[in-house]
């Protein structure tokens, strides 16, 4: 009966899947190791092809396991706590995390303030430097940051910065501005091609995206950015009694 060879798949899937977390949770597969290949695990627990990406495909949507392009199906690491109201810049966001953190600078130009401008309270015809880096902590692209920077309040900063260096701490040594406060709004946003490719991801994987404002102590917008981060693998959180770091 077609009712019944269905209820059938889906028991085999259910315990397909459960077997493969029972090998996580007892060590078989440890965090940010490769699981074997589909072909590999068919063998292992004897089932179709279908069967083991179904299984797959569903903890890879559950944040259990994560897929790397061209390198393989990897057990994923506990979440990377993200404190929503902690002001600091990713470097020393990395040093909380107690990881290595690394950049990969995508792009870096200059272009009109156009649409920004309210949002730094600039002129319209001003020039931006515009950043976008990808960031890792232990070598896995975590996010992906778009930075506004206008040039006239902070000339040439597109050419006293370079990969690597924290902007936050280039602005307090170089323009002595120091960034105290931000506003964050946070969405959903669906990957694209390019999101997935940089973050390792599949496409159209939820991601979460933090548009911020930072401020500096006279209450004026010091830069604007976009965060794009995997929702599977971020925990944003809130601390009312925290104060924020300065």
């Amino acid at each position: 009966m077609p009712g019944q060879e269905r209820y059938s798949h889906q028991l085999l899937y259910a315990t397909v899947r459960q077997r493969i977390l029972d090998d996580i949770e007892q060590g078989v597969y440890r965090p940010n190791q490769q699981i074997p290949t589909e072909n590999e695990l068919c063998i292992l627990y004897d089932v179709s092809r279908i069967t083991i990406r179904k299984a797959i495909t569903d903890l890879v949507k559950d944040g259990v396991l994560i897929r790397w392009q061209g390198k393989g199906t990897f057990v994923q690491s506990k979440k990377v706590e993200n404190e929503l109201l902690t002001v600091s810049g990713f470097t020393d966001f990395g040093v909380l995390q107690g990881k290595e953190p690394r950049e990969e600078v995508v792009k870096r130009e200059l272009i009109p303030a156009g649409d920004f401008s309210s949002r730094l309270e600039i002129d319209a015809d001003s020039q931006i430097f515009k950043l976008v880096r990808v960031m890792y902590l232990e070598e896995e692209p975590l996010f992906i940051d778009y930075s506004y920077i206008p040039l006239a309040r902070y000339p040439q900063f597109d050419q006293q910065y370079l990969p690597g260096t924290s902007t936050y701490h280039l602005l307090q040594e170089r323009y002595q501005t120091q960034v105290v406060s931000d506003k964050k709004v946070i969405d959903i946003f669906h990957a694209t091609k390019s999101e997935a490719r940089r973050l390792q991801c599949e496409l159209g994987e939820p991601l979460f995206r933090i548009s911020k404002i930072a401020y500096d102590r006279q209450g004026r917008p010091v830069h604007c950015s976009d965060l794009f981060c995997r929702a599977n693998r971020v925990r944003l959180t809130i601390d009312n009694h925290r104060k924020a770091q300065v």
